[in-house]
């Protein structure tokens, strides 16, 4: 008996975190073989009764014009619309709609687009984005993905290299939290972050710049960007009652369940903000992924 298949498509990069052997033999136990999408033959395939994926990074392709990428995002969204019973982990509608709300805060941010001096300051005024601020490339993959820096004062925008997203510092006592989500399922990551840096001491600090894989990845050696000193707030725990909630609300308004979502905690305030959502992440930390993740499937696809 031929085994149903579940389609994968990702991209090189995340080909190469991805192990298609212990996912396929796992899945083989469900009943599912793991196929993965050539779209030159992508119909003849099929049928597939799920399709894992990470279509974002061919959809932010797309949106920068390439055509390729369009019409692949294309021909997979007409399967999509000719098989209604496929289940997409997860769907390119909720993946291109945030939450309209959430229970957790969010940095004032921006995106930077201009090198004219006048206009940044306007613009990081108007959006209410305040110094110092995290300054982050806005391209979804490659090295220069992870190259950031934290920009301290006006003097400081001369270092702004567009587009890029701005988003104000939040002090967070130098811990990150990583949640890692698996259908209803959730998984918390202690992982180092950047310092305090909110004192009126660093206001005329020239530009700091980082690799965040080098700060915050499982294996980060510890540096002074990652080091608090003596007098510095510390890092306050995660309220998990908050992020069961924050989970349930992605999971119910825009049906995402294979996502991570990078978590600090102010040490002034408590409040909680969400700096970063990523679809389909790394899972670092996470033994048993691809068991979960095949038990995931198994189930909505006997359910649907």
């Amino acid at each position: 008996m031929e085994l149903a298949k579940v389609g994968c498509w990702f991209s090189a990069k995340k080909k190469k975190k991805v192990n298609f052997a212990e996912f396929d033999s796992i899945l083989r136990k469900h009943g599912f073989q793991l196929v993965e999408i050539d779209f030159s033959n992508f119909e003849e395939q099929g049928p597939f009764v799920a399709i894992v994926h990470k279509i974002t990074d061919m959809m932010i392709e797309a949106m920068h014009g390439s055509e390729v990428a369009s019409r692949n995002v294309q021909r997979i969204q007409s399967y999509i619309d000719r098989n209604p019973k496929l289940l997409m982990i997860d769907p390119l509608e909720g993946i291109r709609k945030p939450p309209t709300e959430s229970l957790i805060h969010s940095p004032t941010f921006t995106l930077l687009t201009s090198t004219n001096h006048e206009e940044l300051k306007q613009q990081i005024r108007s959006a209410n984005v305040k110094y110092p601020f995290v300054c982050k490339r806005n391209i979804a993959h490659g090295v220069e993905s992870h190259e950031m820096s934290i920009i301290f004062n006006e003097d400081g925008l001369s270092d702004v290299n567009p587009p890029c997203v701005v988003q104000t510092f939040i002090d967070h006592g130098a811990l990150l939290y990583k949640i890692f989500v698996v259908g209803t399922r959730y998984h918390i990551m202690k992982r180092p972050s950047l310092r305090n840096f909110s004192d009126t001491r660093w206001s005329n600090h020239p530009t700091i710049f980082f690799n965040s894989h080098h700060i915050s990845s499982c294996d980060s050696a510890p540096s002074k960007l990652s080091t608090l000193e003596d007098g510095d707030i510390p890092p306050r725990e995660i309220n998990e009652d908050l992020v069961n909630k924050l989970v349930q609300n992605f999971n119910q308004e825009i049906n995402m369940t294979l996502y991570g979502a990078d978590i600090i905690v102010c040490g002034t305030t408590g409040k909680h903000y969400i700096i970063d959502i990523n679809v389909f992440p790394g899972y670092d930390g996470v033994d048993d992924f691809y068991q979960q993740l095949s038990n995931h499937i198994s189930t909505h696809v006997q359910t649907s």
